[in-house]
């Protein structure tokens, strides 16, 4: 009766089988070795009878089938009286995951195996969630450090009998486990070292051994050397392990203290020991003391194997001889120099990167040389020989690291393509509260995430619909991770959030940077670059509890002031309708061929005469800016203006954002031409209008829909926008420029 051609049967259509379902052994075989585990060997003992009693007798060996059917001849007969007629066993026989159950129930009944065997961790046992406190010590990987905190009074043992190790340690120990090279047997894939493996005390042939916490290594993220950010992980560790621990003994968070952190702020480590000798932190009770006081209170596993190397991993700072020069000038790079080194060629770019002593320097160089040639593009340096990008932006990213210039590292880290590992954690979480989160600049649906992804995925995603600039990246890493710790810790910052949009959040800091600063919106955007992880955590909460202030303050600076008489009034642009009538796909071809009108350069330099500047792209890019004092250094007509308009332009990666970047100027010319009088006293960032554009397109034809609820809908006004004419959008464009131009009295 059944439609083996189908995967799913309706309601109605399964009532039709009724007292008459195949029945399954394998199912006998799974409560067979679950009574086991769980030691009702009488119960057990039943079920191994009934299971036997289902074996097809073959070649000597009872074998068991996939299940036992009803034969067609008798159906009618079982349908009036369920159980009447005798099943039959079918062809698919030995059904390999009842056979293998079946013989492990019986080996488990004549005690060859035991229940431990199976589950060493003990999960078979229900055992309490949670624990009442949690136990934590301080591992220095300085003796210099441990005695200033010994002589400050916190517990320390600079030698003891537990040899402390990084969590790389316990993970090359935890890959040995199940390795048999005689039977061709790896081990335990290599996985994720999380803060509940080391939360453990271990054994290992004659050997005490402890692990630090992965996440609070500095060799996972550089959210580590930022001592006042440690703190506030500790504080996410500790509720995790508080809540979800399971077992005997309690949890034990190991807390690595490296001797860059502790120069660079001493007084946070300090604090942070005196603030967990008092028993409590963020609400939890903690034993603090040393590793081996705490011993007895722990819960101790044996590892098989041999013990890997102590030393392990420690340090991204573990480098070798460095190569490049060192960084003795710490300023930063201004717009025109970034500008510079950006048209550079690439022998002059590289033949810089060897004789530069600037820190800002160097890392734009080897993000600049990593855009074109990928993060493992051999470089040959002066003395050394061939060089590897990726150990160059290594040595880089440490010396951003011993100075906190924070730009530097977040620069840096983004060429290496670093991932932190706990993202993947911090959506589920977020997803798990009924919250979506959107990456990038929300262009396509492929920004929202509305599922659980794995950590590379995530950063893949983020990589994809962000802008050029690596450091982008890493402050949206950030922010995912920062809002998960503020909804376990400040739920209700959150409360009433359905979205989550990182770009959004990043747009409001920075315009709030730049309200405080008085700082253009670039310029904010460099400003919270230089900013440490834990002070913008600080200000991302702020911006939560008062987010209306945020959006005032990004109001405020994307606001246009014009003076001159104004009409609003523009002619529509002359269009011819693209074969098939799809603009997407036509709006794809132009700008993969970059095709632009006559005079549209010159059209560029007239419209810098009405305005302070123009914004081509990313608006927080400053080298993405075209001042209007050009025009007094270039001529309408002159080649080298075409051709830095066009290097902006070629700058967009999406073929069909680039083209309505085109048509944006010609909106925007065509205004001025109607309008000549008008002078606008900012710049012109084209990522604003095309932005407001894109809304008020969507509520002009969505009239129904509250302006409130626009961002439910902005993937699909994104669509609507690249799918409408060019006539279209440039009505919604001078819209969008006349709303930017009526904001008042903005709080």
């Amino acid at each position: 009766m059944e439609d083996d051609s189908r995967l799913h049967y309706e309601p109605e259509e399964l009532a039709e089988f009724e007292g008459i379902e195949s029945e399954w052994p394998l199912f006998l075989a799974f409560e067979l070795v679950t009574c086991c585990c769980e030691e009702r060997w009488q119960e057990a003992r039943r079920l191994n009878n009934n299971l036997q009693a289902l074996a097809v007798q073959r070649d000597g060996e009872a074998l068991y089938p996939e299940l036992y059917r009803v034969p067609d001849e008798k159906v009618e007969a079982e349908r009036k009286q369920p159980g009447s007629q005798q099943r039959e066993a079918n062809t698919n026989l030995p059904l390999i995951w009842t056979q293998s159950l079946a013989w492990l129930g019986e080996m488990l009944l004549e005690g060859l195996v035991t229940p431990a065997d199976l589950d060493p961790c003990n999960r078979r046992q229900s055992s309490a969630l949670g624990a009442e406190s949690v136990l934590v010590a301080f591992a220095v990987q300085d003796a210099a450090v441990g005695k200033t905190l010994i002589e400050a009074g916190l517990p320390l043992s600079l030698s003891g009998t537990i040899s402390v190790q990084c969590s790389d340690a316990l993970g090359e120990n935890l890959a040995q486990v199940g390795a048999n090279p005689r039977l061709n047997l790896s081990g335990l894939p290599s996985k994720r070292i999380e803060t509940e493996d080391t939360a453990r005390f271990y054994r290992q042939g004659g050997r005490d051994l402890a692990f630090t916490a992965a996440v609070l290594e500095d060799s996972v993220s550089y959210l580590a050397d930022d001592p006042l950010q440690l703190v506030d992980s500790v504080v996410d560790e500790l509720h995790l392990l508080q809540r979800h621990w399971r077992g005997p003994g309690l949890p034990l968070l190991l807390i690595p203290i490296s001797a860059e952190s502790f120069k660079h702020h001493p007084e946070a480590i300090l604090n942070l020991g005196r603030t967990l000798s008092s028993g409590s932190i963020g609400g939890i009770t903690v034993q603090f003391d040393t590793v081996e006081q705490l011993r007895s209170m722990g819960q101790w596993l044996e590892l098989s194997g041999e013990a890997a190397s102590p030393e392990g991993k420690v340090s991204r700072r573990a480098l070798r001889t460095a190569v490049l020069r060192e960084a003795t000038d710490l300023a930063d790079l201004t717009a025109a120099q970034e500008q510079e080194l950006d048209e550079t060629e690439t022998d002059a770019l590289q033949a810089r990167l060897w004789t530069s002593d600037s820190l800002h320097e160097q890392a734009e160089v080897l993000e600049l040389l990593q855009r074109r040639f990928g993060v493992e593009a051999i470089q040959t340096s002066p003395g050394d020989g061939p060089v590897s990008l990726r150990r160059l932006l290594e040595e880089v990213y440490t010396r951003g690291l011993r100075c906190q210039e924070w730009s530097v590292v977040r620069r840096c880290a983004g060429a290496l393509g670093m991932v932190h590992p706990q993202l993947e954690d911090a959506l589920t979480d977020l997803l798990m509260r009924q919250t979506q989160v959107v990456v990038g600049r929300n262009y396509t649906a492929d920004s929202r995430l509305i599922r659980p992804l794995d950590n590379s995925a995530i950063a893949e995603r983020i990589a994809r619909t962000s802008g050029t600039d690596s450091r982008e990246r890493m402050l949206e890493q950030e922010l995912l991770l920062a809002l998960d710790s503020i909804a376990r810790r400040q739920p209700a910052l959150l409360k009433g959030s359905l979205t989550l949009q990182l770009s959004q959040l990043l747009l409001l800091l920075t315009s709030e940077l730049a309200v405080e600063q008085r700082l253009s919106q670039d310029e904010a955007f460099e400003a919270l670059c230089s900013t440490s992880p834990h002070l913008i955590r600080d200000r991302l909460r702020r911006l939560l509890s008062d987010v209306d202030h945020g959006r005032a303050a990004l109001q405020r600076g994307e606001q246009l002031h014009v003076s001159g008489r104004v009409q609003w009034k523009v002619p529509d642009p002359l269009e011819v309708a693209p074969s098939g009538g799809d603009w997407l796909q036509h709006r794809i071809r132009l700008g993969t061929l970059q095709k632009v009108p006559r005079d549209f350069y010159a059209g560029i330099w007239s419209l810098l005469r009405h305005c302070r500047g123009l914004v081509i792209g990313d608006k927080l890019e400053r080298r993405n800016r075209l001042n209007s004092s050009l025009i007094l250094e270039k001529t309408a007509g002159e080649r080298n203006f075409a051709t830095l308009v066009e290097h902006l332009l070629s700058r967009i990666d999406a073929p069909e954002y680039r083209q309505l970047c085109n048509e944006c100027l010609l909106s925007l010319m065509a205004f001025v031409e109607a309008n000549p009088d008008v002078r606008f006293a900012d710049d012109l960032a084209l990522d604003v209008v095309i932005g407001h554009a894109v809304r008020v397109g969507w509520l002009l034809t969505h009239p129904s829909l509250a302006d409130g609820h626009y961002s439910q809908y902005k993937a699909l006004a994104w669509g609507q926008f690249y799918a409408a004419s060019p006539g279209d959008c440039r009505r919604w464009q001078i819209a969008a420029l006349k709303e930017l131009t009526e904001q008042r009295e903005l709080v």
